[in-house]
């Protein structure tokens, strides 16, 4: 089967609902369900940092390798949300910066929907690189701050070679875990994508439904 292309405008949406939908597996990288309960994390406890993060007072960031074997990165801890994302291969290997951030710390992140979002979440990628299909994409947002069985909207915006693009938002139901809750969303987005430049994009998380279309 042959790779599917990306085109530049949706670029970021594919990283975006990847990164959200792969909620439901993030439990991969954390302790097993069938571990005692007095050695798992107490509950509502913030996800812990990434290796490596940079922590600013406004924001975490961190750059990290896209490995032409495939594996998984972690996305920065800040303001009780955190998680991580397993992926398929690159090839070649490039790589991707989050900033992860509750506020327009900056004055110059978009508003993409009315009220304020609980969260935001910037990603660049360096330049063009093919995922495989080796392995499913994983991982996902999760924290204190996302209550089990409420709607939140993932509301998106690509750029690329000086285009800049709102995608289609979509909504997620919580559900619970060991950090309060966690989004879940689809699940294998990044399997066979072939992305064809360097691009950036933005996530930002919305309290309630303000979308007619399911993630």
């Amino acid at each position: 089967m042959n790779s599917r292309i990306v085109q530049p405008r949706v670029l970021a949406s594919l990283l975006s609902l990847a990164l959200l939908s792969a909620c439901g597996r993030s439990g991969a990288g954390l302790l097993p369900s069938t571990v005692a309960p007095s050695l798992e994390r107490p509950l509502h406890a913030a996800p812990p940092k990434c290796p490596g993060e940079k922590v600013k007072p406004k924001f975490g960031s961190l750059t990290v390798p896209l490995s032409t074997s495939g594996g998984s990165f972690c996305i920065p801890a800040f303001g009780g949300f955190g998680g991580n994302i397993e992926y398929p291969s690159a090839n070649p290997s490039v790589s991707l910066k989050l900033v992860s951030s509750t506020t327009n710390y900056n004055g110059s992140l978009p508003s993409l929907s009315a009220g304020k979002p609980i969260f935001y979440l910037q990603l660049s990628i360096s330049g063009p690189t093919t995922f495989g299909t080796n392995v499913p994409a994983g991982g996902g947002l999760e924290g204190k701050q996302i209550v089990p069985a409420q709607t939140y909207t993932a509301f998106a915006e690509a750029s690329a070679l000086g285009i800049t693009d709102k995608l289609t938002p979509c909504f997620l139901v919580a559900s619970k875990n060991k950090y309060g809750g966690i989004i879940s969303g689809l699940g294998t987005l990044l399997k066979g994508l072939n992305v064809p430049v360097a691009a950036q994009g933005i996530i930002e998380i919305y309290s309630g439904k303000h979308a007619s279309s399911n993630c």
